[in-house]
């Protein structure tokens, strides 16, 4: 990591290996694995994904709570009640923005000329993180956060383009005619959770950088252009087994 996101260790308050036996996952479809599988034109949980790959090789139990669709909004709620109900972690990685920067483009498709809002408006979307991570911190549960794997906006245009109620022409129209709206959106949410983690000193793992790295990595993402592909997971859970090594 560089710049605003290169944090001491003694600043992240990162604790060793060693002290975790429970780590709790709160994310999105991007940790819970989710491809999209060409053959049957479906979406599908992945076996060998990020999650799974990278539990096998530390020896503290693992709970994934990622939710297909899931937003911060939602997931603040999910936390609140796991806490509630008793939640058992030393340490809980937080990873969204991904569905929270994406829009209705149906309504889109309907009505080019207004103004529309993402699901997560992205003043709600930095505050809500901010409560995360605080919520977490006084039940002491060390958050850590990620950013997101860089997306393919074109791809991402033809694909919801392609979906039932949308009109391609209306959405690049809204988009001021370059897909590269789409990129720089999602780019957005991945900055404000570097930022929040900045601000609170809390560890972030920099998944963005280490796929903006490789060559192409629109290689190791699904036909959508957002979701990873089965290489692209591994190549996730490598970052994160990298990370954690540094902390042994």
């Amino acid at each position: 990591m560089c710049g605003i996101l290169l944090l001491s260790r003694l600043e992240c308050g990162v604790m060793k290996l060693s002290m975790i036996q429970n780590l709790a996952i709160w994310g999105d479809s991007l940790l819970k694995g989710i491809i999209f599988d060409e053959k049957t034109s479906r979406y599908k949980p992945l076996k060998t994904c990020s999650v799974n790959l990278f539990s096998k090789e530390f020896p503290f139990t693992v709970k994934n709570n990622s939710r297909f669709g899931c937003t911060a909004p939602k997931a603040l709620e999910n936390l609140q009640a796991s806490l509630n109900n008793g939640l058992q972690a030393e340490v809980a990685l937080l990873e969204f923005g991904g569905n929270d920067c994406d829009y209705n483009w149906s309504e889109i498709s309907r009505n080019p000329e207004a103004h529309h809002e993402p699901h997560t408006p992205f003043q709600t979307f930095c505050s809500t993180m901010e409560k995360m991570a605080d919520l977490l911190l006084s039940h002491s549960i060390k958050p850590v956060f990620m950013n997101l794997p860089p997306i393919d906006g074109e791809r991402y245009y033809r694909w919801i383009s392609s979906l039932k109620d949308t009109n391609p022409k209306a959405i690049l129209k809204w988009l001021g005619g370059q897909t590269d709206t789409i990129y720089r959106q999602q780019e957005r949410y991945s900055r404000a959770m570097e930022r929040v983690a900045y601000q609170k000193k809390l560890p972030l793992i920099d998944v963005r950088d280490e796929f903006l790295a490789i060559h192409n990595y629109r290689d190791y993402l699904c036909l959508d252009g957002i979701h990873l592909n089965e290489q692209g997971q591994k190549v996730m859970a490598n970052i994160f087994q990298s990370y954690a090594m540094n902390y042994a």
